[in-house]
This record gives C-alpha cells, sequence and structure tokens, in this order.
C-alpha cells in the first residue's frame, strides 16, 4: 500500500511544503471567454445569414425524397461511409466501434504525468500533424477511387471495389449471395483497421513513440477522418450523392 501512495505521489505534480497553488477562477475568467466566443459566433451567424441565401423549402412530403437527400451535418461522415459499405456496418457497427474504442483511452494510456495537457509531450504536435496529412490524404484517395473505378466489364452503373470483386467473383460462377459480403463488409473492415494500424508502425518507427502519443495518433486519425468525411459530405456530394466539385452542387430539388 505504501508503495502504491509513493509510486502516485511520484506520477502527480510536484507542490512543495508550504508553497501556494496557482488557482485560475470560473468568474472572471472562464466566463469572460465564453462570452466573448458566444458573441462572436452570433456576429458570424449573423454575417452569413446577411449574405447567404437560406431559403426554406416546401413542406415535406413523404412521397417525394429531395434529391439529394443529406443528413444533417453531424451525421454526414456516417452517410459517406454509407455509400462505400453495407448499411448496417456503417450506420451501427463503425460509430459503435468508435465510441467504445475511445472511451478505452484511459484503459491503454495510464500514465498520470501530462494530463489534461493538449499533445502532452514534445513529440506531440508533429504526431499529430503527421497523423492528420496521412488520414486526409488516404481516405480522399480512397473515396476518389471507389467513386471513379470502373473496369469495361463491370455493368453499366456499377463503380467502386464492391461492384469490382462481387461481379468479378459472379463471373468466376460463384453466387451473388456469397460475394456480396466481401466487398460490403470484408473489404471495408480489412481497410479500417489496417490504416490505423499502419500508422502506429509508422509512428513508432518515425517518432519512437510510448503509449500516450500513439493514443495522440489514433484520436488524431479519429478526428480527421470525422472531419474529412463529414467535409466530403457536405460539399463535395450533389445530385444522386455524385461526386463533384462545391460550385457545382446545387440546393435538393
Amino acid at each position: 500500500m505504501a508503495e502504491t501512495t509513493e509510486k502516485y505521489q511520484q506520477a502527480g505534480p510536484k507542490v512543495q511544503p508550504g508553497q501556494k497553488e496557482e488557482m485560475v477562477y470560473t468568474w472572471p475568467y472562464l466566463v469572460s471567454i465564453e462570452a466573448i466566443m458566444a458573441i462572436m459566433m452570433i456576429a458570424a451567424l449573423t454575417f452569413m445569414s446577411t449574405f447567404i441565401n437560406a431559403p426554406l423549402l416546401d413542406l415535406a412530403n413523404p412521397d417525394k425524397t429531395p434529391n439529394p437527400a443529406k443528413a444533417p451535418w453531424y451525421f454526414l461522415g456516417l452517410q459517406e461511409l454509407l455509400l462505400h459499405m453495407d448499411p448496417a456496418l456503417a450506420g451501427v457497427v463503425v460509430p459503435t466501434a468508435a465510441l467504445i474504442l475511445l472511451g478505452m483511452i484511459p484503459y491503454f494510456d495510464r500514465d498520470r504525468r501530462g494530463t489534461g495537457i493538449w499533445f502532452s509531450t514534445k513529440k506531440g504536435v508533429p504526431i499529430t500533424v503527421f497523423s492528420a496529412i496521412y488520414t486526409a490524404v488516404i481516405e480522399i484517395a480512397l473515396v476518389v477511387f471507389d467513386e471513379f473505378f470502373r473496369l469495361p466489364w463491370m455493368t453499366e452503373g456499377s463503380h467502386g471495389i464492391s461492384p469490382f470483386i462481387t461481379e468479378g467473383l459472379m463471373g468466376m460462377g460463384m453466387a451473388r449471395e456469397y460475394v456480396s459480403w466481401i466487398g460490403q463488409i470484408f473489404i471495408p473492415l480489412v481497410l479500417m483497421v489496417a490504416i490505423p494500424w499502419i500508422l502506429v508502425v509508422l509512428v513508432k518507427r518515425r517518432y519512437k513513440a510510448n503509449m500516450r502519443e500513439i493514443m495522440i495518433a489514433l484520436y488524431s486519425f479519429y478526428f480527421t477522418s470525422f472531419i474529412v468525411l463529414s467535409a466530403i459530405g457536405t460539399f463535395f456530394r450533389g445530385e444522386s450523392m455524385h461526386l463533384m466539385w462545391p460550385w457545382e452542387v446545387k440546393p435538393p430539388h
């Protein structure tokens, strides 16, 4: 018990006897910052509403689905995943697994030093930048590849990895119900495991990262994935959810 207490004290902040701890009060320091940010947000929304036209559409009609039909912005990342894999995998398994893994970070990183400090170590910022660039480049490349990859023998209108595998195996005589899961479930699972695993290997070799820095890399991977997929779904998906440039995306009709 004494040994455990001593280790805990060594891991915590060093406070000398009689030394006064520095304190920051909620009022006025925190409240003033929050008030300034609230005023800036209101001003930004007012500025946008002045120069950007956002007309209300007709009342919802269950017999007529708008094209494109997009989810709220915070679900656009998941909607983007729906275009590339099985709906149950993209809409249920992936977000559930992501939340569970985020909650497990404290069980992997048990070091108390630097708790609550952004980037925590000197390598934190370079690892974050490297992880963000790595994730963004790979995910954008995969989205573009899945949108435009097409071979002459593939059926009209089909494109991407899943139809390529499914139709190729069907051409070899295999039934659709036995091969569709390969492109819709197996390949996406392999990619979602392999991409962060390769990131961990690269961070370990390049930065000699410890567990805290590995967690920083993986969280950067998760956060960048959310930003990239949400941005693609918001600005680059137009009519019938086709990939196009932002200035070609028109309001739903």
